[in-house]
């Protein structure tokens, strides 16, 4: 299995100025720190951390903007997200909301490898009723 390349921490950072960068077009950090809801000295210090792993684009005292990998990073993110929330809907049988507020935790912290394979189990689903699902993974992953 893959390690993570960014905690959970810093991937609600990310989240964050995703959002912000989408209705503003840039994110500063006292918007950013309002918003994560903790000291100004702590976004500095996950800026900092993103900027290392060439997520975003940061300069002290300047806006903060993601880079493509950023980009990539939260598209991945906003999959992992669709995946979950829709086994826990279709599969699991969940209410909508408990399905989105538990997709929220979990795309943090389940690995990438169980979110794919969960999604090939939707899609699996929605598709090949009449097939194996152990057929359709042999099929489907490289």
């Amino acid at each position: 299995m893959k390690k993570k390349e960014v905690s959970m921490a810093l991937e609600s950072y990310l989240e964050q100025i995703a959002e912000i960068q989408e209705k503003f077009g840039t994110v500063n950090s006292s918007v950013l720190a309002e918003r994560m809801g903790c000291k100004r000295s702590s976004v500095t210090n996950a800026l900092q951390k993103l900027s290392e792993k060439g997520l975003i684009n940061y300069q002290s005292y300047r806006p903060v903007t993601l880079t493509d990998a950023g980009l990539e990073k939260i598209k991945r993110l906003d999959s992992y997200h669709k995946i979950l929330a829709d086994f826990f809907t279709n599969v699991l049988k969940l209410p909508e909301e408990f399905s989105q507020e538990e997709a929220c935790r979990l795309e943090h912290q389940a690995s990438s490898e169980t979110i794919e394979r969960m999604g090939l189990y939707n899609k699996f689903l929605h598709e090949c009723s009449n097939d194996t699902f152990e057929n359709y993974i042999v099929k489907n992953i490289s």
